[in-house]
């Protein structure tokens, strides 16, 4: 008896889980495609543009490696992939 228990529980547990999987594949698709069209909007990229103009800006008020890394960081932020 616990023996049947035990691999109906397996099946039931194993017919869920690539059930699970698969419609969780299929929503992780789908949000991952909105953030990427979210990201390429030209709002979003003005918006990346106006933030990487304004810490370059202030990045000479840092000490000079520092000042080095947060340039070389906000650069790296508007550029295209």
């Amino acid at each position: 008896m616990k023996v049947k228990t035990v691999l109906v529980a397996s099946i039931a547990g194993g017919i869920g889980y690539v059930l699970g999987t698969r419609a969780g594949r299929t929503k992780f698709e789908e949000m991952r495609t909105k953030a990427g069209e979210f990201a390429r909007s030209p709002q979003v990229q003005d918006a990346v543009a106006q933030v990487a103009e304004q810490v370059k800006a202030n990045a000479d008020k840092l000490p000079d490696p520092v000042a080095q890394v947060v340039s070389s960081v906000a650069d790296s932020a508007t550029r295209k992939p």
